[in-house]
């Protein structure tokens, strides 16, 4: 009896110090970025002494220390594959699982991602950060009257979450509940379609979700030039007639400050929708001699509140806005293939030019000109916008 409790002993100080040698805190990897279920696989097979020293009170000594060696082999091994993946990254690039994702250029634009409303989380020019929440909004960017619309004659109505309207899609979940369902939930990172310089998420909202109709699913692609050209692409369907307008409601305080101050804007927009209560009268109005007139680039009026809807000039996708923050020397270009651009302003600093159509659209037969919020059962919606990142020339 007393030769096996010794026998038991030694074999359970070999196995402890073999466990630990598969997963010594020294020299672990865990300074490196997080990995997907690889980093979870490296620790499940570090981590086996419980198991083998079950087995070894039925079985002999011998079997028992050789379970351990291969335990501790198959550590070394998982960790050095582990290091393997980390080390072969691309600069430009780097991904998780959990939609956590990074797009970056070689002039120091770095992109961050994550998966809650598939998410710009931040923008960082050299180390300076200059956008961030960038979450999509959907189904529906801006306002719906009352939460009410019909379509063909059917009557809808919809979550209010901005009394007594309907903002961004209705109700959100948390906190953010204003956001909308779209910018509060977790989209599906698209894992297979990730290349160097794209990333691309999907989500799925099902038949009445808010009150809207049909099985919806859309998607989103970032794609990232070495230029600094960040393009944002929609794609969407649905299985019944339904509203469709998304939008990204990037937060730019392209200064890297809380300040409004050295930001000149453009916008290639002659007219704009006056609003009572933030729904448009119907009323296409001149912008000239009002506080929305950008026509021309100017500083930014940071004493005024902006949460308004310009009419862009042209059609088709083109060239609509400037934003420069002369202060750290960076500016942005606006494309777009939307009509309207809503300029806001929080009180933080931070300036939103958001491309959609234009608020309260499906409910203003008066702005069938400029498009229609109606996505037809089986026709697939598409749109894109990109924010042009670039250096002030001197």
């Amino acid at each position: 009896m007393k030769k096996r409790l010794t026998s038991i002993f030694a074999l359970s100080t070999l196995i402890v110090l073999a466990s630990c040698g598969g997963n010594n805190p020294i020299t672990s990897s865990s300074s490196t970025p997080i990995e997907s279920s690889s980093s979870l696989e490296a620790s499940s097979n570090g981590q086996s002494s419980s198991s083998i020293i079950e087995s070894s009170l039925e079985s002999s000594s011998s079997s028992s220390l050789e379970s351990s060696k291969t335990s501790s082999k198959s550590s070394s091994r998982s960790s050095s594959s582990q290091s393997s993946r980390s080390s072969s990254r691309s600069s430009s690039s780097s991904k998780s699982s959990s939609g956590n994702q990074t797009l970056s250029t070689t002039s120091g634009l770095v992109i961050n991602f994550k998966a809650t409303g598939a998410s710009i989380d931040k923008i960082t020019w050299n180390n300076k950060q200059i956008a961030k929440d960038g979450f999509n909004v959907g189904r529906v960017a801006n306002r719906i009257a009352n939460g009410k619309f019909s379509i063909d004659g059917t009557q809808y109505s919809v979550s209010v979450n901005a009394n007594p309207h309907s903002l961004h899609g209705g109700a959100g979940t948390g906190m953010n509940s204003w956001r909308g369902p779209f910018a509060t939930k977790d989209w599906q990172f698209l894992e297979e379609e990730k290349t160097d310089n794209s990333i691309s998420y999907k989500i799925h909202s099902a038949d009445g979700e808010n009150g809207y109709p049909g099985n919806m699913d859309m998607k989103v692609t970032y794609t990232l030039s070495e230029a600094g050209e960040l393009s944002i692409e929609y794609t969407a369907t649905s299985d019944k007639d339904t509203l469709c307008n998304p939008t990204n409601h990037l937060f730019m305080a392209l200064n890297g400050d809380t300040s409004y101050s050295n930001i000149k804007l453009w916008i290639d927009a002659d007219n704009y929708t006056p609003l009572i209560n933030q729904i448009p009268t119907g009323a296409i109005a001149p912008v000239a001699g009002t506080q929305f007139d950008y026509t021309t680039e100017k500083a930014f009026d940071g004493s005024k509140s902006y949460d308004d809807n310009y009419v862009l000039n042209g059609t088709g996708y083109r060239k609509v806005a400037t934003m420069s923050g002369t202060t750290l020397g960076v500016k942005v270009d606006v494309y777009t293939d939307r009509p309207g651009l809503q300029l806001y302003k929080d009180s933080s600093g931070n300036i939103c030019l958001e491309t959609q159509l234009f608020p309260d659209m499906i409910n203003h037969p008066e702005f069938d000109s400029y498009g229609t919020m109606i996505l037809r059962k089986g026709v697939e919606f598409k749109s894109k916008t990109t924010y042009a990142f670039s250096a002030i020339e001197k």
